[in-house]
């Protein structure tokens, strides 16, 4: 029933149709289960999505309050030095002679001594940037070899996939369908999960370069306060020949050991350039993979569809099976009855073979007693067998009208198999137009949707054209009643002098409601709309 058209009644025994029955109860109840599957599936993988993200959001906020604790230790280390070079600068001035330059001797080896100290621990930090650019390294070349694992894994994942299409088309349509969302399914699971994976070890490789990125700026912000110390020294060293030679050898060691950090800084540039190329490559890949999402999004949204319409065709299968059941017992009371009536045709049959063999038998007797006792024969015997022969004559007609009668219940009972096959024909034609009705039906759904769509706009705009006519028509009315307030005022007068001089005239701007007299048509036309309201 799968591959081709129905085929017909006589060709297919009721135990094949139970048996092909027995298998789409099978295939629907497997349909299931894997929908089921799916399901629970995605819940999962919805509920995993949800926690990574709780969890970014988590690291997040530790590492933010990380940055502003190392902000606000800057911001404190920046105002001790500012205020030691505020004392500094107030003993510079406040103090003169030989004492003065022994104190500012002793300064210039305290500040060269906490240069040396700052200069170590610039190595140190070097040391450690170094470390992190190495892990750096390590990871992107892990990401790397990740991403063509990926690449080889989905090439085989779409070999498998094209090996099971070509195996499932000889199939039934329901096979093809559960293979299919077992491949979806596998193929869906492996790629969500290297994904995460990649993008989980990404963010970390770009908080990582961030963290560089701000130590690095430390670091140059450091070499620029040695630089101005360093300035700031030698301009004190210039006041005197005797601290330029004293302070010399210190000088030249301050550059010996500035020009290393430079260099230093110089290499943490260009591995920083490095790490924005690879962060580069990183953001390609998570672009690729952002688009391999949105395709397994695409694919779980079909999926969906399918499942819809698995339901459907479940529901008429339902049907269908409920209509075959029902045939399948008329099937059988008419077999029943084919039965008996050939069970009874064939007893008939029988016995007009035996009586049309007595009536042979006895016609022969006759003729041999005619041709023997012709002469001798009395009357009676004769008319004995004229009557016997009349009745076996009644007998075989009785028989034969009985024949005629079975052949036509048969003829019967063939055009009955007719129908019962124009029936199936029908019942297939009945299923291509509920198909075709149902993908009407979406369509005009779908419409419907549109313009309703497009009805709330066109209500709103109506609603909003009402709302400025109101308001046109308010201010219109107001300027009128601004404009006649003064005539409206002195109307009294006007109707006492006008019934003075014509007492039996009609008036020209009167209310038709309440028989008040207007000056003039636009006031008239005021008072109609407000006393009518």
């Amino acid at each position: 029933m799968a591959n081709g058209g129905p085929p017909s009644i006589g060709t297919v025994s009721p135990e094949e149709m139970l048996r092909q029955i027995e298998e789409l109860i099978v295939e629907n109840y497997d349909l299931k289960e894997a929908l089921k599957q799916n399901n629970q599936t995605m819940k999962d993988r919805y509920e995993e999505l949800s926690t990574w993200r709780e969890k970014q959001k988590s690291e997040r906020e530790f590492y933010e309050v990380k940055f502003k604790e190392a902000k606000q230790r800057l911001i404190e280390v920046t105002s001790a030095y500012e205020k030691l070079k505020k004392d500094y600068e107030q003993k510079e001035w406040g103090s003169r002679g030989t004492h003065d330059l022994m104190l500012s001797q002793n300064d210039a080896g305290t500040e060269n001594e906490q240069l040396k100290t700052q200069v170590t621990k610039l190595q140190a930090e070097k040391k450690d940037l170094l470390g992190i650019i190495s892990e750096l390294q390590l990871k992107v070349n892990t990401t790397s070899s990740d991403d063509s694992f990926i690449e080889i894994r989905m090439a085989v994942e779409e070999n498998a996939e094209l090996k099971t299409n070509k195996d499932v088309k000889g199939n039934d349509v329901a096979t093809c369908m559960s293979a299919s969302m077992e491949v979806a399914k596998s193929s869906m699971g492996t790629e969500e999960l290297t994904v995460s994976k990649l993008l989980h070890s990404l963010e970390e490789e770009t908080q990582k370069v961030e963290k560089l990125e701000k130590e690095l700026q430390t670091t140059r912000e450091r070499l620029a306060e040695l630089q101005k110390k360093m300035s700031d020294v030698t301009e004190k060293n210039t006041q005197t020949d005797e601290e330029e030679e004293k302070e010399d050898p210190k000088e030249n060691n301050v550059h010996s050991e500035v020009e290393p950090l430079k260099a230093q800084v110089k290499s943490l540039c260009e591995e920083l350039q490095v790490a924005h190329s690879r962060l580069n490559d990183a953001e390609l890949m998570k672009k690729g993979l952002q688009e391999k999402c949105q395709q397994l999004d695409r694919r779980v949204s079909e999926t969906e569809a399918d499942c819809e319409e698995k339901q459907q065709l479940q529901y008429a299968n339902k049907k269908l099976e409920l209509q075959v059941e029902s045939m399948k017992s008329e099937i059988k009371m008419e077999q029943v009855k084919m039965e008996h009536q050939i069970s009874q045709f064939t007893t008939l049959q029988t016995a007009y073979k035996e009586k049309h063999a007595d009536l042979e038998n006895a016609l022969k007797t006759i003729e041999d007693l005619k041709i023997r006792e012709s002469e001798k024969v009395p009357k009676e015997v004769i008319n004995d067998l004229n009557e016997q022969l009349n009745s076996a004559e009644k007998a075989l007609s009785a028989k034969q009208l009985q024949i005629d009668e079975m052949k036509q219940t048969l003829y019967k009972q063939e055009e009955t198999l007719d129908t019962m096959s124009l029936l199936r024909a029908q019942l297939d034609i009945y299923s291509s137009d509920f198909h075709a009705e149902r993908a009407a039906r979406e369509t005009i759904h779908q419409e419907k949707e549109r313009l309703a769509v497009q009805l709330e706009y066109v209500v709103k705009e109506n609603s909003k054209l009402k709302e400025d006519l109101d308001k046109m028509g308010r201010q219109s009315i107001g300027e009128l009643q601004m404009r006649h307030a003064s005539v409206w005022e002195n109307t009294p007068q006007l109707v006492q002098r006008g019934t003075d001089e014509q007492p039996h005239s009609i008036p020209m701007h009167a209310c038709p409601k309440c028989g008040d007299i207007l000056p003039d048509l636009d006031s008239l036309q005021i008072h109609v709309m407000d006393c009518i309201t």
